[in-house]
């Protein structure tokens, strides 16, 4: 492949924010399943103790949160509501089955990576605010119990739909080939882009 031939999709800056946020939120994740659901209390195991899992998990929790805000950002621009996106969500039969020649085009991310984003500020909010007043012994104490009992609720209910929603963005980066490829390596061919993203290289050769 020519050089010529690829443009850029993701600088390096934001690669390397994405893969530091895949292996901080992991450790989120499994030491946060393993406290709230004793069933899971084996996934401490990824930092030592159960004990020290309570300590270093809202320290991982922040350190993703900000790192995911941070991203959140930098991205905003690429997914803002525009023309492209009705016509595609009409279309999102054709999307699920494939059929290219019946899919409307679309920029940088399909409506579909956009409602994502939007999830994953809704969690970044919920995952602070929640997790603050959780927080012992620092500011659990400065709420009531049964505050604190309903952000450990919600707290836990986000996490569970957050799993989910990245289940979906792994599986819509997995079922478009050539998607992770791009969060590794920051460029795709121009072919790709015209087939996945055509306005995105509409914009790309207006530069």
């Amino acid at each position: 492949m020519k050089p010529q031939q690829m443009i850029v999709r993701h600088k390096l800056f934001d690669r390397l924010c994405h893969w530091t946020i895949v292996v901080v939120g992991l450790v989120t994740f499994l030491t946060g399943f393993s406290f709230f659901f004793p069933s899971f209390q084996w996934l401490s195991g990824i930092v030592g103790t159960p004990q020290l899992a309570k300590v270093m998990h809202p320290f991982f929790g922040i350190a993703m949160c900000l790192l995911l805000a941070l991203m959140l950002i930098r991205y905003y621009h690429h997914n803002k509501w525009n023309k492209y996106d009705l016509p595609w969500m009409k279309a999102v039969v054709w999307v699920l089955l494939q059929k290219e020649d019946n899919i409307p085009p679309v920029g940088h991310y399909n409506p579909g990576q956009k409602m994502l984003f939007r999830a994953f500020v809704i969690f970044v909010l919920a995952f602070v605010i929640t997790g603050v007043m959780m927080w012992q012994p620092y500011f659990a104490p400065l709420f009531s119990p049964e505050t604190v009992n309903w952000a450990t609720l919600i707290h836990s209910a986000c996490g569970i739909l957050m799993l989910i929603a990245l289940v979906v963005h792994v599986w819509m980066a997995t079922w478009i080939e050539g998607s992770i490829t791009g969060m590794l390596y920051g460029k795709v061919s121009r072919a790709w882009a015209k087939k996945h993203h055509p306005m995105m290289l509409e914009e790309e050769d207006h530069k």
